[in-house]
């Protein structure tokens, strides 16, 4: 009797010994798993789930190439779970080429500075523009003789509308506005000289010296907008966010300007409302080319405004005004010389869902 108790107090407590191991070694194994491999990007796939099958990430990992070589280290914004930090290196359209050419990665052949097309296969490349100049990738962007890495190349672009995504969603994709060979799906207005040409939009002074707008056929409520541009300078010129397509002195909503203005001071990437003036001033003059391109990038969500110029942020400003409307593309006449030119090459836009 007694032995068949201590038996079964040993086993029993074998029982809960060996319990207790497969325990240990099974969260020890877990986290293990979970530990981040080094070298990897797991960290950043946390929130960037949609990186890990990306073009550019994929390709630049297999060369063990990881995010924060080009990014920094970028440890703030990995801990920032209101997602209000920017990562420690972020690269406007302008910097695409220069950021690629590093030596240790794109190094340019010859004396020349930057990696370009002269350094890729030529029998590839005269094949690739022969197919697709003047045309919209996969990726959103438009083939031009003069594109960047990114044009031809991945998706590598971020915004919160593809990051906050379930299983069980569709991600919302960029689509092209303008279609990189003819104004098909806009409308002008005013006396102002709209072409295409070399798969841009040109916009010139008319006869008349007035204004003039081309607007998009289609109206939108919330949405993220990119718009790339270069400009001849002075130039006053603009983008209508939620016009109506009516005549200028009828207009409402707001205009992210392009424009060097003195009285108030206030540079590209600044936001006017319709009758009420400046509502939104850049002070910084130092993040335009003015002899290259440029990306003007806005989120318009409800009353908020929020403005990108070359991917450093303008500001948030908020006016209530039109739920929805159309995208205007805007040239001053008054103001500018007769050889003033606005060039647009890519209008992308997102459409976000209302908030809550």
């Amino acid at each position: 009797m007694h032995l068949n108790k201590r038996t079964n107090l040993y086993l029993a407590g074998g029982i809960i010994i060996f319990a207790a191991f497969v325990c240990v070694f099974t969260v020890g194994f877990a986290r293990e798993s979970q530990a981040e491999k080094p070298g990897g990007n797991s960290k950043c796939y946390v929130c960037h789930a949609a990186m890990k099958t990306e073009e550019l990430t994929v390709s630049h990992l297999a060369l063990d190439v990881t995010c924060d070589e080009c990014h920094g280290l970028s440890t703030e914004h990995m801990h920032d779970e209101m997602l209000m930090t920017k990562p420690d290196l972020l690269f406007g359209r302008s910097e695409v080429r220069a950021m690629c050419s590093n030596p240790s990665c794109h190094k340019p052949g010859g004396e020349r500075s930057v990696y370009g097309l002269a350094d890729h296969d030529s029998k590839a490349v005269e094949e690739f523009i022969k197919n697709w100049r003047g045309r919209i990738r996969p990726n959103g962007r438009a083939v031009t003789h003069d594109s960047v890495c990114t044009d031809c190349h991945g998706t590598h672009n971020i915004t919160e509308a593809t990051e906050q995504q379930t299983g069980n969603e569709q991600p919302v994709e960029w689509a092209a506005v303008f279609n990189g060979s003819d104004i098909t799906g806009w409308q002008s207005s005013g006396d102002v000289s709209w072409t295409v040409k070399r798969g841009r939009i040109i916009a010139a002074p008319g006869a008349g010296g007035k204004s003039g707008v081309l607007w998009t056929k289609d109206e939108y409520e919330d949405y993220l907008l990119a718009v790339t541009f270069q400009a001849s300078w002075p130039i006053h010129a603009g983008i209508w966010l939620r016009g109506t397509g009516r005549e200028l002195s009828a207009e409402k909503g707001m205009r992210i300007e392009i424009f060097d203005s003195v009285k108030p001071m206030a540079f590209t990437g600044s936001v006017i409302v319709q009758g009420k003036g400046l509502a939104l001033a850049n002070l910084r003059d130092d993040l335009l080319d003015k002899e290259g391109w440029n990306t003007l990038s806005a989120k318009v969500q409800g009353d908020k405004i929020q403005v990108w110029l070359n991917g450093e942020e303008i500001g948030v400003v908020r006016a209530a005004g039109p739920a929805k409307g159309k995208i205007g593309l805007y040239l001053e006449g008054k103001t500018v010389s007769r050889s003033t030119e606005l060039q647009v090459r890519e209008v992308q836009i997102q459409k976000l869902r209302k908030e809550e």
